[in-house]
C-alpha cells in the first residue's frame, strides 16, 4: 500500500512516497503550492513501474487542466523493510 508524507525543509518541502512503511522515492519542491504537482509526478513514475489504483489515479490527474505541472528530480531509496 502506497502512502505519502510531506516535510517542511529549510529550503522548501520534501515529498516522500512509502510502500508498506518503507521509503521508496522522494522529491523536493520550492513552495507549498507545488506539493500536489510534485506528488503527481512521483506517483506517475511509480504507476509506470508497477502501481495500484492510488498511483493510477494520480497519473491521470497530472495533466488535467488547471493543475500545475512539475518534473521533479526523483531521489530513489532502497526500502529497509
Amino acid at each position: 500500500m502506497f502512502t505519502t508524507k510531506t516535510t517542511r525543509l529549510g529550503s522548501g518541502y520534501g515529498c516522500r512516497v512509502f510502500f508498506n512503511g518503507a521509503l521508496i522515492v522522494e522529491g523536493r519542491c520550492a513552495n507549498r503550492s507545488l506539493i500536489g504537482a510534485t506528488f503527481r509526478d512521483l506517483l506517475r513514475t511509480l504507476d509506470k513501474c508497477s502501481g495500484d489504483d492510488f498511483t493510477s489515479a494520480a497519473r491521470f490527474r497530472k495533466y488535467r487542466e488547471g493543475n500545475p505541472v512539475v518534473s521533479t528530480k526523483h531521489i530513489w531509496t532502497r526500502g529497509t523493510k
